[in-house]
This record gives structure tokens, sequence and C-alpha cells, in this order.
């Protein structure tokens, strides 16, 4: 879950102990978060003053001294040769704002849907993870069947090609032979090959079900 603005700010006033919630400068943050407005911009319009106003309201927050008859309205000063608006980069005072209760509880609630999420997230995937093992074990489990009649047949094959290869001594037959029990030293190659594809596939799932249970 992304963070938002809110969050990043509520996180930025809360304490880094289990102490109490305490008053933190916030001139610097609301620098870094805020673009600074022209100099037409009103009091009312200013994006870090609606911003800290609106968690105000919610009671997420307190704001200590009261910042907002400085930023962008009348308090002007002189730098060089031009007339300014004060901004969170020029208040006559530091801003101090300071985590509430609500703010705290608020917190508490956002982190603990981010791990319902989360888990959600990851039973989803355990799922989709064993609905795939459980395909390739069919698939497995297919393969060694035929695997097991191929080879069975293999047998039976080369049985009847002995007794064949007793009794007729001619070089034609031994051709055919031959090129018989080629065809099937490649079809039981063809056949193992892909039980050990289907092999490594089933140990990989395996792995990363085990990595996503821990």
């Amino acid at each position: 879950m992304n963070k938002n603005l809110t969050i990043t700010f509520l996180e930025f006033l809360e304490p880094t102990t289990e102490a109490n919630p305490t008053e933190k400068v916030i001139n610097d943050f609301m620098i870094s978060k805020f673009e600074k407005p022209s100099s037409d911009i009103s009091n009312e319009n200013d994006a870090g003053i609606i911003f800290l106003k609106r968690l105000t309201s919610k009671k997420l927050i307190d704001v200590i001294n009261n910042p907002y008859d400085q930023i962008v309205m009348g308090w002007e000063y002189v730098s060089g040769e031009q007339i300014c608006k004060r901004w969170w980069d020029s208040t006559t005072e530091p801003t101090r704002a300071i985590l509430t209760e609500d703010g705290l509880e608020y917190l508490h609630n956002y982190r603990v849907n981010e791990i319902l999420l989360e888990t959600n997230i990851s039973s989803r995937d355990t799922n989709i993870s064993i609905q795939n093992t459980n395909e390739a074990v069919k698939k497995n489990i297919t393969a060694q069947i035929i695997l097991g009649i191929v080879s069975a047949l293999a047998i039976v094959v080369t049985a009847i090609i002995a007794v064949m290869a007793f009794y007729k001594d001619d070089s034609e037959n031994l051709i055919l032979i031959r090129k018989a029990m080629q065809r099937q030293d490649s079809i039981l190659q063809n056949i193992q090959q892909s039980q050990k594809g289907i092999d490594t596939s089933l140990k990989l799932m395996a792995k990363k079900t085990s990595t996503k249970k821990n």
C-alpha cells in the first residue's frame, strides 16, 4: 500500500519511542512536500495551509502556534530589492504541530489494514502456487504412466526383435530391427527429458511456496 501525504506527515509527528507525542517543528517538512506558491496566491488557496487545516479539522493534529496569518498574506518582508510574502521558509518563528490521540489511532488503523491487505495478497499468491503445483503433479503422474507403458512396450518389442533376429539372419531384417530399436530409444529419451522438465518445475514451485509461507 502506497503511503499518502497524510500518513507520511502523521508518521513524521509520531514519536520514535513509546513516549507520548511531543511538539515538532514542521517548517522543513512543509518546504519539502509543497511547492512555493506565486506571489498572487492567497492564504486560503495555499496547498500547505489547506493540508494542515484539513488534518486539524479531522482532529488528527494540533498546530501549536498560528502560522496561517503569516503564510502568503500581508506579512511582507524585503529581500534585496523585492518585497516578498512569507512562506514556510521565512516565518517569523518555527511552526510546531503535535499528533493527537485520534491521529495515533488513525495510524494504527492504517497499519492494521495494510497488514490485512498484504496477508490477503500473500494468501492469493499461495493459492495460485498450490493450483499450479497441483496441475504440475497431474502432468507428472500422467508422464510417469506413459513412461511406464512405453517402457513395458519397449521390453516386449525388444523381446520380439530378439526372437526375430534369432530366427532370421538376413541383412534386410537386421536393418529394420535396428531402425525400430532406434525409434524406440528416441521415444524413451523424449519422455525422460519431459519428465526431467516436470520434476524441475515441481521443485521450483515447492521452493516458492515454502518461501511465501515462511
